[in-house]
C-alpha cells in the first residue's frame, strides 16, 4: 500500500514514516517543501501522478487544502484519515471519559479548528476515518510530546509537579502510529478515539516514565490540589493499555 502523509516532518509524522516502512508499506511525503499546498491544481496533479492508496492527514492545514485532499480521495476511492485531538473536549459541558458519540464542547481556537475540520471530513467524504489522538509520549524530549513538556517544566522550576487527581488522555507515540495503520488495514471508516490511559493519573504516568522506562533525569513532585479528567473512551480499536504496559497506581 502506498500511504501519503501530510505533516511527515512533525513529531507524529516522523514516527509514522518509520511505522509505515516497518509494516511493509510505502510512503509518500506531502510537505510544503514538496509542493505548494495553496495551489489546488498542483496538489491534484501531485496526487494524480502518485496515486496513493491512502492519505493520512497529520498537518495543521487550512480548510481548503483539507477539502482538496478529501475530494480527491472520494473521487478515487482512496482511504482518508484525519487526525484530530482529545482537546476538542473541554470538560465544561461533558463528563469524561468522553465517548465517540459525544459532541465536542471545546471553545478555544485550536479546539474549534479541529471540530470544524472533523465536520468537513464527514460532510465531504463520509467513508473517512477521523482519529482523535491523545497526548503523545515519545522516547525522549524533542518536538511536541509529553517528555518535552516535562523537561521544559524541570528546566524552569527544577521539578515537575504532577497531580494524582489529574487524568489525561495519553498514548505512546509508536502505539499511535501503529494504530493509525491498523485503522486503514483492518477497520471500517468512522470516528475513533486512540487512547491508552485506562485510569492512571498524571503522577502515575510520570512515575512510570522515571522509574520503569529509565528517565532518571525527571524530578517528580505531587500537587494534589489540581483535579481534572480528560480521558477518552476507546472501545473500538485494540491498543496497548497502560495496565498492559505494567503501569501502577500511586495513592
Amino acid at each position: 500500500m502506498l500511504i501519503a502523509v501530510t505533516g511527515s516532518s512533525g513529531t507524529i509524522g516522523k514516527e509514522l514514516i518509520k511505522t509505515i516502512t516497518n509494516r511493509k508499506h510505502n510512503f509518500l511525503q506531502m510537505n510544503r517543501g514538496d509542493l505548494d499546498i495553496n495551489k489546488e491544481n498542483e496538489v491534484i496533479n501531485f496526487l494524480n501522478l502518485n496515486k496513493p492508496d491512502a492519505i493520512i492527514h497529520l498537518a495543521k492545514a487550512d480548510k481548503n487544502y483539507t477539502r482538496v485532499l478529501l475530494e480527491w480521495s472520494k473521487k478515487n476511492n482512496t482511504k482518508f484519515v484525519f487526525t484530530s485531538t482529545y482537546k476538542v473536549f473541554s470538560g465544561k459541558r461533558l463528563d469524561a471519559p468522553y465517548q465517540v458519540y459525544d459532541r465536542p464542547d471545546g471553545t478555544d481556537e485550536f479546539a474549534q479548528y479541529k471540530i470544524e475540520l472533523e465536520d468537513l471530513v464527514f460532510d465531504i467524504y463520509p467513508e473517512s476515518y477521523v482519529a482523535r489522538l491523545a497526548w503523545q509520549i515519545g522516547k525522549k524530549p524533542g518536538g511536541y510530546n509529553m517528555l518535552s513538556f516535562i523537561k521544559d517544566q524541570i528546566d524552569k522550576r527544577g521539578i515537575i509537579h504532577a497531580s494524582k487527581n489529574l487524568y489525561l488522555s495519553a498514548m505512546f507515540l509508536e502505539d499511535t502510529t501503529n494504530a493509525l495503520i491498523d485503522l486503514i488495514e483492518s477497520y471500517m471508516p468512522g470516528l475513533y478515539h486512540l487512547e491508552s490511559n485506562d485510569g492512571f493519573s498524571f503522577f502515575d504516568i510520570i512515575y512510570f516514565l522515571k522509574h520503569t522506562l529509565g528517565h532518571e533525569w525527571i524530578i517528580l513532585g505531587d500537587n494534589k490540589k489540581f483535579s481534572k479528567n480528560d480521558l477518552m473512551e476507546n472501545n473500538k480499536i485494540k491498543v496497548r493499555t497502560f495496565t498492559e504496559l505494567g503501569m501502577k497506581h500511586h495513592k
